[in-house]
This record gives C-alpha cells, structure tokens and sequence, in this order.
C-alpha cells in the first residue's frame, strides 16, 4: 500500500538497505494496521544525481514515502511516522548522530510522507481506503487462505503475519 523511496548519496550495503526497509515496514505496519506483503520499499543510488536545496547544488539523502491518507489517519500520525524514520536512519547508518559525531554526508536531510496513493492493485487485490484496512483484511481473508493453500509464498507468510498480529486479528 505505501511505497517508501530512499535515494541516498552515501553507499548503503546490504545489510543496512535490509535494516531499513525492515525498520520501515515495521514503522508502517504497527503505526497503521498494515500487513507487511503491502509495504514496499525502494532504494536508489542517488550519488550521482544533481541536487539542489535552497539554490545550492548538494549531495543528499532523502526518503519519500507515498502513502493513503485519510480516514483515521492525522498529520500527527504521520509526523509520528517521519521522526521514527529519521531515527531508525540514524541508528542504522549514522550512528554517531547520536553522540555529537555525525558525518554530514551520512545525514538523512530529508523525510517526505505524501499522501499520493488515490488508489492502485497489488498482488491482484485493489487497495482499501485509508481507514478500512481491518474490514478489507476480513473481507480478503478467505481469498489470501486460498492462495497460501495453493502455495504462493507471499500468501503463506500473510496468512501467517495475520493470524499472529494482534492488531490485524482484531
């Protein structure tokens, strides 16, 4: 449902691309009732792009998240979800933010959570409105049971994550 965009100057290696975009579906799923199979999460090599910010050409690391706002969900919320981002950010790949020694290259400058998402379909099941997910995850269910039945391992690990996750069993 939300797709995150992380466009870094500075290299991430594996391990930390893995860290945040775990960090990130985790951030989303628990703040919005969110199965992690819609979450998606996008990195790209920004180092050699031309940025500017106040008229200045500069290198930059920034993550964009476009995401279904409405029903429940208030500019708090995400404002929530924006500053938990920056921190996981930081503890992942600038560390020494936290102890006065940041590397200004390592910074994350910027945090945009959009709310752009109108509508789309993903894994062949058109997106609730925010705000319904808990009536389109009972509604889906039996069809999500179906496809881990036949197999299909995104199913196998959302049926699961549904049955063990309070916040979307209820």
């Amino acid at each position: 449902m939300p797709f995150y965009q992380i466009e870094h100057a500075t290299p991430l290696n594996k391990p930390q691309r893995d860290a945040l975009a775990t960090s990130i579906t985790t951030i989303h799923t628990r703040k919005f009732a969110t199965p992690s199979l819609f979450v998606n999460v996008r990195f790209t090599d920004a180092s050699r792009d031309v940025n500017y910010v106040g008229g200045k050409e500069c290198s930059i690391n920034r993550i964009t998240g476009y995401v279904r706002a409405g029903g429940n969900r208030s500019k708090k919320d995400f404002d929530d979800v924006a500053l938990k981002i920056l921190e996981t950010w930081n503890s992942i790949v600038n560390p020494g933010s936290k102890k006065g020694e940041e590397r200004e290259d390592l910074e994350l400058k910027r945090v945009f959570v959009m709310g752009a998402i109108t509508t789309g379909v993903e894994s062949g099941f058109v997106l609730p409105e925010a705000g319904q997910d808990a009536a389109w995850l009972k509604e889906n269910t039996p069809r999500f049971e179906e496809l881990a039945e036949q197999g299909d391992p995104e199913f196998i690990e959302l049926v699961r994550e549904i049955r063990s996750r309070e916040d979307l069993v209820a």
